[in-house]
């Protein structure tokens, strides 16, 4: 394999990596497998997501009404604003949509959002920084697998600016949300 196909791999699976957490003292690193995350959707669908940063839950809608909420994690540095560069450890305010789902390696289940939008790219580009990207909603890490980590987990906010729900609460959603889906993150 050539050299610059290496490189080409190595920074593909640095990005596809998204967001990463800090990990507690304790057993680390295994996988998820690449398949397997599958299942059908509900016969409930929820046609809206929000997030409330501020009362780190997320709360799915259909036609206006309340269908559930789960507590979530957010970015790191969240306390400190919106997410404005790539590498701040904020998660965004805005307005976007899902643009997959897909199994995740290293964080269960990923769907990712469609930050930057036109004002994200606009506001960043004002400022001459690069606006990030890969932002997701996804489950835990694979230290957290059994979810005996949830109490700790859901106390912090630890992503570099991602949504993270517990796994049986990634699983919840994946089977209520179609790629398309809106979401929105207020302050």
């Amino acid at each position: 394999m050539k050299f610059s196909n290496l490189i080409t791999i190595a920074i593909v699976a640095i990005l596809l990596s998204g967001c990463a957490a800090k990990k507690p003292t304790g057993k680390t690193g295994g996988t998820y497998p690449s398949s397997g995350c599958e299942q059908p959707l509900s016969s409930t669908l929820a046609d809206k997501i929000v997030v409330d940063r501020s009362d780190r839950a997320m709360y799915l809608y259909k036609n206006g009404s309340l269908l559930g909420s789960m507590k979530v994690s957010l970015g790191e540095n969240d306390h400190k604003g919106s997410k404005v560069k790539r590498g701040d450890r904020k998660s965004p305010i805005g307005t976007y949509k899902i643009l997959n789902k897909r199994c995740h390696s290293v964080k269960y289940m990923a769907m990712t959002i469609s930050y930057p939008n036109a004002a994200d790219r606009a506001r960043a580009a004002k400022l001459g920084v690069n606006p990030g990207s890969l932002i997701t909603i996804h489950g835990q890490p694979h230290w957290n697998a059994n979810g005996k980590g949830d109490s700790y987990t859901l106390t912090k906010d630890w992503t570099e600016g991602c949504v993270a729900l517990t796994n049986s609460g990634m699983r919840e959603l994946w089977s209520m949300i179609k790629v398309g889906t809106p979401i929105t993150l207020q302050p």
